[in-house]
This record gives structure tokens, sequence and C-alpha cells, in this order.
């Protein structure tokens, strides 16, 4: 394949990578192949081995046919060698990727690449955001309800607010939180009042929280699948030892509590 060099200042000479960079091209996709889903380390006694290789999206050295193919197209970073151009792939999709960069391939690399920022983004600006330790009582009151107890204070009632704030492209969302709701909603609410009115926790600095969370992870993310997820992480993060189930629970508790998600404008 022909290749040539062209006045481009996007396009620079090829950087090495470093141990801490190549881990966090790793991290940056939860250790799995974003095209395939392929773990990308592999067991091998006391040893991990790389199944991966870091791939740039836009080529460092573009042969003349992927330079008319990727003419006008959108490119990542101040050159092609920043953070931004690169990504994790497993070696037999880095191979297939370098051999066939065809238009849609390379605006679906680019696409899974944006989005992994921004929740990168996400995770960094709510990482700084407290959240009342007292919480963990709500956890643990969660933690250990028996079957008898929740039956009976299940939700009668069809989760209308969260029907409201959650379009049908989420159906799968939408039916895991109104699950949780109309399992935890009653027990949340009446183990947060008892503690509130105990003076054991303050439910509107809480509350307040996580909204403020909410808001911040809103101004990164606008896929209401990959928020929850990032406020669910968010929550067990700031509560050792907790549970997913138990996050998803408490974050499901706040999206009918009006904490979290607007209001579909119609």
């Amino acid at each position: 394949m022909e290749k040539r060099k062209l006045n481009d200042p996007y396009l620079i000479e090829r950087i090495g990578i470093t141990d801490n960079m190549d881990n966090a091209y790793l991290l940056e996709v939860g250790g799995i192949c974003p095209l395939c889903g392929e773990y990308l380390l592999l067991g091998k006694g006391k040893r991990m081995n790389k199944k991966y290789q870091i791939a740039h999206i836009y080529p460092n050295s573009p042969t003349i046919d992927e330079i008319k193919e990727l003419e006008g197209l959108e490119r990542l970073g101040t050159n092609c060698e920043d953070f931004q151009n690169k990504i994790a792939l497993c070696k037999d999709c880095h191979g297939y990727y370098d051999d066939h960069k065809t238009k849609e391939e390379y605006i679906n690399l680019l696409r899974i690449k944006k989005g992994l920022l921004s929740t990168s983004k996400a995770k960094i600006a709510v990482s700084h955001q407290d959240l009342e330790q007292e919480i963990i009582l709500v956890i643990n009151a969660l933690s250990k309800i028996d079957g008898k107890t929740l039956e009976k204070m299940r939700l009668e009632y069809k989760a209308l607010k969260v029907s409201n704030k959650i379009e049908d492209e989420y159906a799968l969302l939408k039916i895991k939180i109104e699950g949780y709701v109309c399992s935890f909603f009653n027990f949340i609410k009446e183990t947060f009042q008892d503690l509130d009115q105990t003076g054991k926790i303050d439910f509107e600095l809480i509350a307040s929280e996580i909204k403020t969370t909410f808001l911040k992870c809103e101004k990164e993310i606008t896929n209401k699948s990959e928020i929850f997820e990032s406020l669910v992480e968010w929550l067990q993060s700031k509560v050792v030892g907790s549970s997913k189930e138990a996050c998803e629970a408490i974050i499901s508790y706040f999206v009918q509590n009006c904490e979290v998600f607007h209001e579909i404008t119609k």
C-alpha cells in the first residue's frame, strides 16, 4: 500500500507507549475488547498474558486510500499520538481494523472512544463528590431484609415517575429500575425516615448529594443507562463493602424520588 507524507500537523512521529499508559488504555475498556468482547488478558499459571494491542483510531501513517476514505471526518486529540486517538483492541480486531479501515469502521470506533472518554470524565467529576457515610445504615438494612417484610412493603402501584423519566429506547433500564422501585421503595423510604427522625442521618443532605452527582454525570454523559451505571459505581465506591444490587436499589429509589433524571418533555 502506497503511503505519503502530508503537511498535516495532526500527523506526528510515533510515540512509544509506557507501561502506565498501556494500563490506562486497558482500564479504559474494562479489560474487554470494545469491538468483539474478548478478554484482553489471558491467565497462564501465575502470569497474565497480553492479548491486546494499542490501536490508532486515525492512522499514524495513513495510506493514500485511507486519507481519501477518512477525508473530512472528525479526529480526536490534537495529534495522532494523543491518548484520545488510541484504544486497546484484541490483536485480531486491531489487525482487521488496520487492513479494513472503511469510513463506517472508523466512525464506529470513533463513537466507542468518545463514549469511553465521556464515561471517564463523568467518573472523575463525581469522584470528588462527597456522600454522607451514614447512608451505609440504609444499605446494611437492605442487605438484611427478609422476604416476608419485603413482600409486605412492595409498592402496589406502578412506578409512574420512572415511566415519565425514561424513554422506551431504554426498555431494559426502565424494567430494572421499576423492579427495584416496586420491591424496595417503601422499605427504603421508611428506613430513611426512621434514621432521619432519630438524627442518625440527614436525608435532605443525602438527597442533595445524590442530585448534585447526577447533574455532574449528566454534563458528561447523555445515555441514561450509562448515567445510572456511573451513579451506582460512584455510590459503591463511597460505601466500602456494599453490593452492587443494594446500590442499584438506592439509586432507583432516588429516580422515583425525583433526584435522578428529569421528566420527559413532550
